[in-house]
């Protein structure tokens, strides 16, 4: 309050204070002089030797003091703050007439700017608070009052309707989660049953078109086998004849009833030589697989088993040819072996014979295609040429039986027009046993043989007999005899795609090791 105050180390200072041993000591013991000038402090003097900065500047001469400046005596301090009491800032406005500072506030002000203690302007700034809210109006107190409590009713009811919100949210979300898993188990069953449905249309397509599908994959590897066969004198091996036919005085042939001739090796009669058709297949390096009593036809012929003989006469085979598909010249198959138990039989063809491109057909060695109503497929060629003909024209069928005599001639020029063609059938399993496959699908005379495919695509047997009483029911060997066979006979299963891919894989993960 005073107009001039000194602040220093000696007792005749306004201000007392200590300065540590580095900072030197004043030379009349006063550091600083402050002097009032119409109301505003000024800093008059400053003792040269101790380092005194106002607000970390240099103090200039006559430089004013304002409310809250720092004057920082020596590097290390002590450092003074300065309040000027009589300064409108610290003026507490009340009620009252004049301007009044309350003495609690004076008091705490006067003991801070001569303390260093920190807990000071702490118990000011208190005080100070506390006097502030008790000069307060009481109208004032209560509109702040209800401005608190509308703002924290306010975040209160901000808060639950926010929380209701996020609340009512969740279970919007759980519930769209749980339709949405409904949703995807419903089209996870959809997905299944429009694949079922996919697989079963895809199941009748195969079945509709399995039958086009086999032949046009392996219809060029079913041939048809044409020959003949005599009998000669057992021991001289001299061919059995017919008897010589006897004329009448008008020149005509005389009859001898209903009996059979008797087939006898002398005279000049013609050789007794019958012809026969059948149907094969081809299993790889020209193995063809058939049926025993197709290369061996005097099992089964009526004809000859009807004819008797003077002499003991044993069957000969005189000729066996094969003609496929495509190709326009017969080839001769070579008889390799036949089982003894069931009607299976296999020829070769030489390989330098054997015709490009003739397919392999694949032999199914499980048994899991083979059931009672499953599909099955057949080709071969019931009826022999009598069949093929009845495919031609009328008038130039019957121009080509007038012109050819026997079988394999007219077979021949069928081949060079390329009318070698097998019959496909399609039909279903209807009953089985262990050593007969039975099956509707219509065939005759001719076509034993043949292949019979099963549902995989693949043979599961090799016909061999229709039943004469019901000619929608026929029979094929299963075709495991046929395997066993041809493995005898030397045969080696060709490789198959599935078993390329394995020898692939193999060879692969070897180089890998």
């Amino acid at each position: 309050m005073g107009d001039r105050v000194r602040i220093g180390v000696s007792e005749d200072c306004d201000v007392n204070i200590r300065l540590p041993q580095a900072a030197g000591s004043p030379s009349d013991g006063a550091v600083i002089e402050v002097t009032r000038v119409d109301g505003t402090y000024r800093i008059t003097s400053a003792d040269p030797s101790i380092d005194v900065k106002l607000n970390g500047r240099e103090i200039k001469p006559n430089k004013s003091i304002s409310d809250g400046d720092e004057i920082w005596i020596g590097p290390s301090g002590p450092s003074i703050h300065f309040f000027p009491i009589a300064a409108n800032a610290a003026l507490v406005p009340g009620r009252r007439g004049s301007t009044h500072v309350a003495p609690f506030i004076e008091q705490a002000a006067m003991e801070a700017s001569a303390t260093a203690r920190r807990d000071d302007a702490k118990i000011f700034l208190r005080e100070f608070t506390r006097e502030l809210v008790r000069e307060i109006n009481p109208s004032t107190k209560i509109i702040l009052f209800a401005i608190i409590i509308f703002a924290v009713v306010g975040a209160l009811y901000l808060g639950f309707a926010q929380f209701n919100e996020t609340r009512k949210n969740r279970r919007v979300i759980a519930e769209q989660q749980e339709r949405l898993i409904a949703q995807q188990q419903q089209m996870q069953k959809a997905n299944e049953q429009l694949g079922k449905v996919i697989e079963s249309n895809n199941q009748v397509i195969k079945t509709i078109s399995l039958g086009e599908v086999l032949r046009v994959n392996y219809g060029s590897g079913v041939c048809l086998i044409s020959g003949s066969y005599m009998f000669v004198e057992a021991g001289t091996g001299r061919p059995l004849r017919f008897p010589e036919t006897q004329t009448n005085e008008q020149g005509g042939t005389i009859q001898n009833g209903g009996e059979q001739p008797v087939l006898t090796p002398e005279g000049r009669g013609a050789i007794a030589e019958y012809e026969f058709v059948g149907t094969g297949f081809h299993t790889g390096d020209g193995f063809i697989l058939t049926n025993r009593h197709v290369v061996q036809p005097w099992l089964a012929d009526e004809r000859a088993q009807s004819l008797s003989s003077a002499v003991n006469g044993k069957p000969r085979l005189k000729k066996l040819v094969a003609f496929f598909p495509g190709v326009t010249q017969p080839i001769a198959l070579k008889y390799k072996q036949a089982s003894a138990g069931e009607d299976v039989a296999i020829c070769t063809i030489d390989p330098k014979d054997m015709p490009p491109k003739v397919p392999v057909l694949p032999l199914d060695k499980s048994s899991d295609s083979v059931a009672v109503g499953r599909i099955v497929v057949t080709m071969g060629y019931p009826s022999g040429p009598d069949r093929l003909l009845a495919m031609l024209d009328p008038t130039e069928a019957q121009g080509i039986q007038n012109r050819y005599s026997t079988a394999e001639s007219l077979l021949t020029y069928l081949a060079q027009t390329k009318h070698i063609q097998p019959l496909q059938t399609q039909g279903n399993i209807t009953d089985l046993d262990a050593k007969r496959i039975a099956y509707d699908a219509r065939t005759g005379e001719g076509g034993s043989g043949g292949p019979l495919f099963g549902p995989s695509g693949r043979v599961i047997g090799i016909t061999f007999a229709i039943f004469t009483e019901n000619t929608a029911s026929n029979f094929a060997v299963p075709i495991h005899f046929g395997i066993g066979l041809l493995e005898k006979s030397g045969w080696t299963a060709p490789p198959t795609p599935e078993t390329e891919q394995k020898e692939v894989a193999a060879t692969q993960q070897a180089g890998g090791r």
